[in-house]
């Protein structure tokens, strides 16, 4: 087969798609899908792997673990000294974010962390955007796929050698089972179709069928190459500016996966390629991947990014930090050196790994509250305890018929109150349970879930929730309503259009005024953009104005008096509560965003108690 020297074309695609990713991540509208370079790296990436080894397979001189070493060498340095670059500069700048920095820094350095996303959080979710290593997804999956790619292509060398066209028949079909479970998964599982590595195989693989097609190409009429050229050309910068996708990959991946093929076989070098800029820019193209992101993130951090002349500043800081990288550390000969690269990557990731594991007390004193609770509160003793979670509450990955066989039931000689609602409600249980800790004549009954909001054919993202309350409202409160005299709700109300909520909450009135089952609703609380811990640490250090947490505080307002006007006296205000956002020792309110500590629930234990008490005793007396 062919055997190029430098390919300009692979070089041009190379800039072409990180500047694509860089201007899509820092949200220039024009680059819509600029999240599809990663699929044209994936392509080059495959092409690249597939050529190595099959010309070496031609010459006979396939190594395994030199082919190990080239990747180890390439890859793993750079990504290195990405994390600790990031690491020194978020422990002096942004200490509450070191352990969340560490624990995606060991998954990535031994490139499994598209795993580790995926069972933690979805690539597009909102908290994700504040991870500073969420895009070495791809290079794990890309790793995972130079592991495994040269031990199937040596199982089908015996093919390659003798038999080529049933080994580019058996090559197709693996390609297309890849493609085929992409969609099966991404029919209930989207994420794990976008961050785990076979459903992302057949885009690689895509880029290893230019290769086998790469010499039949270059029989084609030169013309009708620059016009398929310009056609793929044409294709992908189209789809980037134009197309938007709610979830990625999907059937529509193939549209730019095979023109990126087709443009790399048709190896056409349009003049424009050999630019020196052009060039230059794919040489630190790897480096610059590495370095935008999370520049990106730290700007998110301090809530300058709503301006454009910080988006360009930290572009401009990407660069350099990428030519640096490149000029000091990818240039550089390592070709002797990868298992002491290896064990490098090795230190780094016990290290990380430790952190993650240790009280932030060992390293700092003043911030250690702030650090422990923005990382580990919500995995912590102190949440299953306050939440009483997977006994009472059901988190969205626990199968609901579970916690069916733990409800409670009315007692027919109490007073059974309900506690009903999404997570924002399962964080006051403890307090709720607290408060009626001495009374023997009242019965707590918790009926609370992950992100969905309580009512009969809840739209919610999760299965199981959704199951759970329709459970609830078809069958439990029908069941058992005539025992029940009080439901407490709450709910994430704001994480819902208006219009919305409006609906949910006349349908849940509606639903509960047939059975005369009276309701209280538990109100907002303070939401932040970022999680508090963090946003504290910020204002407290550096003076900075947030601009977008103040438009935020103004929304919840907002929010707050529409549901207060709405539901009357059943709201309980807590907004307007003053309370201690962090006690004497520096503990904090709120672990995230918008959940309370219980540190934070217990200071609003007397109004919720006065309301509670007040419409019992009220509902008693009307009974009377």
């Amino acid at each position: 087969m062919k055997n190029n020297s430098f390919r300009y074309d692979i070089s041009f695609l190379r800039a072409f798609s990180v500047l694509a990713v860089l201007f899509y991540h820092y949200k220039f509208q024009w680059f819509k899908s600029g999240f599809i370079g990663v699929d044209i790296f994936f392509v080059i990436s495959g092409f690249l792997m597939t050529k190595i080894i099959l010309s070496s397979f031609d010459k006979g001189s396939f190594n395994l673990w030199d082919f190990y070493r080239r990747r180890i060498v390439r890859i793993i340095p750079a990504l290195l000294g990405l994390v600790v670059t990031f690491s020194l500069v978020i422990f002096f700048f942004l200490q509450p974010q070191i352990v969340n920095f560490f624990r995606s820094a060991f998954s990535s350095v031994l490139f499994f962390s598209n795993i580790y996303y995926y069972l933690n959080n979805g690539y597009f979710d909102a908290s994700s955007q504040y991870n500073f290593l969420l895009h070495s997804w791809s290079l794990s999956v890309e790793w995972q796929f130079y592991l495994i790619y040269p031990l199937i292509l040596l199982l089908l060398k015996k093919l390659y050698t003798t038999k080529k066209n049933i080994f580019i028949a058996a090559f197709l079909a693996l390609a297309f089972i890849s493609f085929a479970t992409m969609l099966i998964h991404r029919s209930y599982d989207p994420d794990f179709s976008f961050y785990i590595f076979y459903p992302r195989a057949w885009e690689m693989m895509l880029g290893g069928l230019a290769f086998l097609l790469e010499d039949k190409m270059q029989y084609i009429p030169k013309k009708v190459k620059l016009v398929l050229a310009l056609t793929s050309l044409s294709a992908i910068i189209s789809f980037i500016f134009l197309f938007h996708a709610s979830s990625w990959p999907s059937l529509y991946t193939i549209i730019p996966v095979f023109f990126t093929a087709l443009l790399i076989s048709l190896n056409y070098e349009f003049t424009a390629y050999k630019n020196k800029i052009v060039t230059y820019l794919g040489n630190i193209s790897y480096s610059l991947y590495l370095y935008h992101w999370p520049l990106y993130v730290l700007i998110l951090f301090f809530e300058v990014d709503i301006s454009l002349k910080y988006r360009v500043l930290a572009i401009c800081v990407s660069f350099i930090l990428a030519i640096l990288s490149y000029e000091g550390i990818e240039k550089r000969n390592y070709s002797n050196k990868a298992k002491s690269v290896l064990a490098v990557s090795l230190l780094i990731f016990i290290f990380s790994f430790s952190i993650t594991k240790v009280d932030a007390e060992n390293y700092t004193n003043e911030n250690k509250d702030l650090i422990n609770t923005t990382s580990n509160y919500k995995y912590s003793k102190k949440a299953e305890d306050q939440y009483k979670i997977d006994t009472k509450h059901l988190t969205h990955k626990k199968d609901y018929k579970t916690i069916i066989q733990n409800l409670d039931i009315p007692v027919s000689d109490k007073k059974n109150v309900v506690l009903l609602g999404d997570s924002h409600a399962g964080m006051f249980s403890e307090t709720v349970n607290n408060i009626f800790a001495d009374q023997k004549d009242i019965n707590l009954i918790q009926i609370t879930a992950d992100a969905t909001y309580p009512m009969e054919n809840s739209k919610g993202i999760y299965p199981n929730p959704v199951q759970y309350f329709n459970y609830i409202f078809t069958e439990y409160f029908p069941k058992y309503y005539k025992n029940i005299d009080l439901i407490i709700i709450n709910a994430n109300y704001s994480g819902y259009p208006e219009k919305e909520i409006k609906n949910n909450l006349k349908i849940t009135e509606e639903y509960f005024s047939k059975y005369k089952v009276p309701t209280l609703y538990i109100g907002m609380t303070d939401f932040y953009v970022i999680d508090f811990p963090t946003y504290y640490y910020i204002k407290k250090k550096y003076n900075a104005n947030m601009y977008t947490e103040e438009k935020k505080i103004k929304e919840t307002e907002k929010f707050n008096t529409f549901l207060k006007n709405y539901l009357g006296d059943q709201y309980i205000d807590l907004l307007n509560v003053k309370i201690n956002k962090v006690s004497p020792e520096n503990y904090p309110y709120i672990y995230d965003t918008n959940h309370l500590t219980l540190f934070g629930t217990e200071q609003y234990k007397n109004i919720l108690s006065q309301k509670i008490y007040k419409t019992l005793n009220n509902n008693t007396n009307k009974d009377n």
